[in-house]
């Protein structure tokens, strides 16, 4: 599952609010401050400021101030005479000045806040300012301080601020500017339904919704799975009086609304009435293949972005936001990185694009896994907060999370908490490693309503062997009317994995099937399905290596999703496949199924070194338990009897039952001739799996082992009554027969010419 989807469509819509202004009405403090002692330029100065005579004040305050640098009063005069007479840039700067000279001046404080909305240049200045204020004794909870703080760092993608801020404000009396302010931050901060709730007593108040509060509106009703209220809700404003921006932007939420409604088409055609705004017109096609898999989505929208990257006008952040959207598309990604690359070569100084190029050249496997390590350790965090934005953003989206890198994203966490998804890339990484404890910890900081936290905590059961829990969770998000098709897909995937470790194939296969509905023209579901019905026995070697090739021939390499994965592993161990197996390890080091193969075929041609790596395998993960069996199984392979005992023996102690440790055990004390030992393991195992029918042939042969013919062959018929056209019982009964006659003095009559 593609864990980014979701975050992306909020990214969408934020870019689409931000580009409108926001109208804050926060008065500016303007009294006559205490003039006594004064120097005359100073007090003439705001004799004339009161008088409405600001030309001449402001000639008078930039006397004073060239004359005495460090008066404050000076300071502040010339910084309201600029303000009132609208020279905002002049007079964000000389409030900056301010600062300097009185770092807690209020007036200075909360002027800075409310330019910091002006200029998107201004906005960190404005929240540094106000986070100053809001430290000043009866400012904490200050619930209008906190409101403009909130935008500016919703301005500034820092969602999760910006929703804890209006967390705070909404707690204290505040107004209905507050209460839609934090609506629409709700909205794309994760938290939708609150953010429907606040829209909705806002309107049943009497109040009328803005275009753009109107477009949040909209978004917060798709997030909750209601796209056909979305429609209604934008619908009113379209073609209604309004500049040509903003009417565009409003027909790409619409769109996007169409899309999610299963009316991409419409999508499509409203689109097509705005292709003079042609980053607006990307931002939907992308937000729309969120909610389609319509290949001609997807074709216009990869069109739309590489349309933009050829643009002259084009600008970092731009080119930014259309490498992240290609990102989504594997056929792009190419491009996403050459576009990182060059960025990062144009802006040396920008640590943040380097890191981002680094991890794209990881995920595309032109560096190692060791590279990348190097690279990210060597580095030291920007102070920037929208570098550390890029930066966790971009590590968000290593996947899968390389273990190795524990530390790095801990130092970035610590650093921002603007990309909450790294949390949960903490948390799998975590999960991988059994450090439940650690992973529940990161799930419960990972912030929003994202179905994802509740497959987590599903697989987080499983992994706990609460599987009633794990089963529980997945129904639940199946059966959902509110969950999309990505995530039902997550769940029905999940779901079919319990039943796969039950050994219940056959219903294992039957999810597949509402998978592969869902997910139409994704093949990589079919690599899922054949897996399946390998693993299960319904599909021979031939006809799941047949589809391997298949795919492997008609994509391209670096493509390795998680369902490779799966039905490579599955497969026997192959020399033929070693570069694959390689390739695999490239872009997964930690996938032990492929290290397994791979181990394996080293068996075949050099057993010493197979077994050095089985062990150093062993020593790198100590509780994982199918790394036990694969030592056992080389070593057993390979005559090491007593190394293979200790690896199965190990696997045993933590858990009695593992039917596979008692099989590899019972056939380790088999070729060490202890068959009283090796019966009762065996017996053991056939009570676990009775319709086993390798195993019940194995313990037939334990029997002749010990001599014991005649009950073999009562064995045989036993067995045959049940699988009655089992050619390897038939052999093996007709060898025993013979060895029986040539026993007795008898040539078999089948031997006589």
């Amino acid at each position: 599952m593609n864990w980014y989807r979701r975050t992306l469509g909020l990214c969408l819509s934020f870019n689409l609010l931000a580009a409108t202004p926001l109208l804050l009405a926060q008065p500016v403090r303007a009294q006559l401050p205490n003039l006594d002692n004064q120097p005359t330029l100073v007090r003439e100065g705001y004799a004339l400021f009161e008088k409405g005579w600001i030309d001449p004040a402001l000639d008078k305050f930039l006397q004073a101030v060239q004359r005495y640098p460090d008066s404050g009063l000076a300071q502040l005069g010339l910084a309201r005479s600029y303000l009132k007479l609208g020279q905002d840039a002049n007079a964000f700067e000389a409030f900056r000045r301010l600062t300097v000279l009185e770092p807690t001046n209020v007036e200075a404080l909360e002027t800075l806040g409310l330019l910091g909305s002006y200029r998107p240049e201004w906005r960190s200045v404005g929240i540094d300012a106000l986070t100053t204020l809001l430290a000043q004794p009866g400012y904490g909870e200050n619930g209008e301080v906190r409101s403009q703080r909130a935008l500016l760092l919703f301005y500034e993608g820092r969602l999760i601020e910006a929703v804890a801020d209006y967390d705070v404000a909404l707690a204290q009396p505040h107004t209905t500017a507050t209460q839609i302010g934090a609506a629409q931050v709700f909205a794309y901060g994760g938290r939708s339904a609150q953010s429907v709730e606040l829209f909705e007593n806002y309107i049943s108040a009497g109040q009328t919704l803005k275009i753009y509060e109107a477009q949040a509106y909209s978004f917060a009703l798709r997030q909750q799975g209601n796209p056909a209220a979305a429609i209604d809700v934008l619908q009113p404003f379209l073609n209604a009086n309004g500049d040509a921006t903003e009417q565009a932007q409003l027909k790409a939420e619409l769109a996007t609304s169409y899309a999610a409604n299963r009316q991409y088409e419409r999508g499509l055609a409203l689109l097509d009435t705005i292709t003079d705004q042609p980053l607006v017109v990307a931002r939907a096609l992308r937000g729309m293949s969120l909610y389609t898999d319509a290949p001609e989505v997807q074709t216009r929208a990869i069109a739309a972005y590489e349309s933009i990257l050829t643009s002259s006008r084009l600008t970092v952040g731009t080119a930014r936001e259309a490498a992240d959207a290609l990102s989504v598309y594997p056929r792009s990604r190419a491009t996403t990185l050459a576009t990182y690359q060059q960025l990062a070569a144009q802006y040396p100084d920008d640590i943040s694009l380097y890191v981002q190029a680094s991890i794209w050249e990881r995920q595309l496997a032109q560096i190692s896994a060791p590279e990348l390590r190097q690279r990210l350790f060597s580095i030291t965090l920007p102070e920037n907060p929208t570098q550390l934005q890029y930066i966790a953003t971009s590590l968000a989206r290593l996947d899968p999370p390389d273990t190795e890198l524990v530390p790095f994203y801990q130092d970035v966490l610590a650093a921002t908490s603007a990309e909450p998804f790294l949390h949960y890339r903490l948390g799998q990484i975590y999960l991988q490693q059994n450090k439940l404890e650690l992973a529940q910890e990161q799930l419960q900081l990972y912030a929003g309503n994202d179905p994802a936290v509740l497959l987590f905590q599903a697989e987080q059961a499983r992994r706990q062997d609460d599987i009633d829990t794990s089963i529980a969770i997945y129904q639940q998000l199946i059966n959902d009317p509110t969950s999309n098709d990505e995530v039902v897909t997550g769940a029905l995937q999940g779901l079919a994995g319990i039943y796969q470790g039950q050994g219940r194939y056959a219903e294992a296969l039957e999810l597949y099937e509402d998978i592969i509905a869902l997910n139409p023209g994704n093949d990589t579901k079919i690599l899922g399905q054949t897996s399946l019905a390998y693993q299960g026995k319904f599909i021979s070697v031939e006809t799941a290596e047949s589809v391997l090739d298949q795919w492997l021939a008609s994509h391209p390499a670096n493509e390795n999703p998680p369902e490779l994965y799966s039905l490579v592993g599955a497969l026997p161990a192959d020399p033929a496949r070693s570069d694959l197996y390689a390739s695999l390890l490239v872009s997964n080091p930690s996938s032990l199924l492929i290290r397994q193969r791979q181990i394996q075929v080293l068996a075949m041609t050099d057993p010493d070194a197979a077994n050095e790596a089985a062990a150093a395998l062993v020593a790198d993960n100590p509780d994982a338990p199918e790394v036990y069996l694969l030592q056992g199984q080389i070593a057993q392979d390979t005559g090491r009897l007593t190394t293979a005992s200790r690896a199965y023996e190990t696997l045993l102690e933590r858990n009695p039952e593992q039917f596979d440790a008692i099989v590899g055990l019972a056939g380790v004390r088999f070729q060490q001739l202890r068959y009283q030992e090796a019966r009762r393991l065996y017996d053991q195992a056939i009570e676990i799996a009775p319709d086993d029918l390798n195993l019940r042939q194995a313990s037939i042969s334990l029997t002749v082992a010990r001599d014991r013919p005649l009950q073999a062959l009562e064995e045989i018929n036993a067995l045959q009554s049940r699988v009655p056209a089992s050619i390897g019982l038939e052999r093996q009964e007709r060898l025993i027969k013979e060895s029986l006659l040539l026993h007795r003095g008898f040539q078999p009559v089948w031997e006589r010419y």
